[in-house]
């Protein structure tokens, strides 16, 4: 298990204990129906993807397909306050995934920091760059890609998780 320094109070470490997956999943599925009128496949088809990343590393080690990490409050080793992931794709690219960060964390450094650790852990790996899927409207997690050099690469209109909305792509290559 790797950890980084603290970020006001909030740490950042792989997410590999039991309940890491279920706290991640439900954080998704709670924020994005209350700010955003998702519906549940939001969190059902981020737990499937979570799931699919955790039963691919016990099959072929813990470096090959990817990590996920979560943030937790220093003084409760139990909250978990946000996460990221970071799985391998085709052509030597890794995307980024399960963004997630609850409003007490917001404004505290701690979506940058979990962004830093998932781009390290992409150039660690000698990846040709890092691309993401998302939907236009998140503002904050816009502004943590813009920052970090993504550039919006592709977009279109789609009905997902239960709205309508604008399925965005963002690439950043080195």
């Amino acid at each position: 298990m790797t950890s980084t320094p603290s970020t006001r109070g909030v740490s950042i470490r792989d997410a590999t204990r039991p309940g890491d997956l279920g706290a991640l999943a439900a954080l998704h599925g709670v924020l994005y129906s209350r700010e955003y009128g998702m519906d549940a496949t939001m969190e059902a088809g981020v737990a499937a993807g979570m799931a699919e990343l955790v039963l691919a590393r016990t099959r072929e080690g813990d470096d090959g397909p990817g990590r996920m990490w979560v943030a937790q409050e220093d003084r409760d080793t139990e909250r978990v306050l946000g996460g990221i992931g970071l799985t391998r794709a085709e052509d030597g690219w890794t995307r980024l995934r399960w963004v997630i960060l609850d409003p007490a964390a917001r404004g505290r450094g701690v979506g940058g920091a979990l962004l830093d650790t998932a781009l390290a852990e992409a150039r660690r790996r000698d990846a040709v760059g890092v691309y993401l899927w998302t939907i236009a409207g998140l503002g904050a997690s816009r502004h943590l890609y813009d920052r970090a050099g993504f550039a919006l690469t592709e977009e279109h209109p789609a009905r997902t998780w239960g709205i309508d909305t604008v399925r965005q792509r963002f690439d950043l290559k080195w």
